[in-house]
């Protein structure tokens, strides 16, 4: 792989560097400061986080479900 193919994946994971989550913070704190409502949020991202949050939940039961067997079976 070049160089020039390895850019996406890097520039996706530039937003969860800290340096960058602390300057969104930072930014939408000045906002809430300025105007006394957080900036909206855009609805893909939100829709997303709670699929995510949806299916971490469902595994963790699984996964829970299955030891609770796994105990009471033997």
């Amino acid at each position: 792989m070049s160089k020039q193919e390895k850019k996406p994946a890097v520039s996706r994971l530039h937003r969860y560097k800290t340096s960058t989550i602390r300057a969104d913070v930072e930014r939408d704190y000045q906002h809430y400061k300025e105007t006394g409502e957080w900036p909206k949020k855009d609805p893909a991202v939100v829709k997303r986080t709670l699929r995510l949050l949806l299916i971490t939940l469902v595994i963790f039961l699984v996964l829970g479900i299955m030891l609770l067997l796994q105990a009471i079976g033997g």
